[in-house]
């Protein structure tokens, strides 16, 4: 886990400029550390890689973070949250099925286009070997918050009428997260470009017609 904000002892807190200064410094140091995780892997990537990259020290690196391990999470930890804040405001938003669905599989492949290396990184953090990566079981359980807000989704409109299906809604949920995981690794392994709205239509049309009852 990244540490908290640090004041030498006897010193009064930073604020103003040091406070935005120290924003700076932290966030260039984890686009370093996502440049290198993401390009060469956890493993391959040293402490010296990242600050050689974001031009500080190692001082200034364990000023911040306790390791190399901590910076990995506060990457992975802090996708997640986008991503969890991403799933809950399309769930919410209201509007049919059908135009929830939409938005949520269209805004998932922009956000593949537009943050592909970190989406790499989650993606690489679930599938590497098991000792690999550090706090994998916590990244999981972040993780598995998604389809959970999905399954919520789908039991909600189910209960309203507005979808009909027989099927088991966490089954639906872990179908949906499928469909947008697949075209996520289109873009990132086969360089596809994002999704079109023609080509979403089509594949949340395919989909409703699999998971509805007839």
């Amino acid at each position: 886990m990244t540490k908290s904000a640090k004041t030498k002892k006897g010193s009064p807190k930073d604020t103003g400029p040091k406070m935005k200064k120290s924003a700076r410094t932290k966030a260039t140091l984890l686009q370093a550390a996502l440049k290198h995780f993401s390009n060469t892997g956890y493993s391959a990537t040293s402490i010296q890689d990242i600050v050689d990259e974001a031009d500080f020290t190692k001082p200034t690196l364990y000023y911040y973070f306790d390791s190399k391990a901590d910076l990995f999470s506060a990457l992975i930890e802090q996708a997640l949250k986008d991503f969890h804040f991403l799933f809950e405001e399309s769930v919410s938003g209201g509007g049919s099925v059908r135009d929830v669905l939409l938005g949520l599989l269209l805004n998932s492949s922009k956000q593949v286009q537009e943050r592909g290396s970190i989406v790499r990184l989650i993606h690489y953090s679930f599938s590497a070997a098991e000792k690999e990566i550090p706090y994998r079981d916590k990244c999981l359980q972040e993780a598995m918050k998604l389809p959970l807000i999905l399954e919520e989704f789908f039991a909600k409109e189910i209960q309203a009428g507005n979808l009909k299906s027989k099927f088991k809604t966490n089954d639906i949920a872990e179908m949906f997260l499928g469909v947008i995981n697949h075209f996520a690794n289109k873009q990132l392994v086969r360089k596809e470009p994002p999704l079109t709205r023609k080509h979403a239509e089509a594949i949340i049309d395919m989909f409703l017609c699999g998971v509805e009852s007839q």
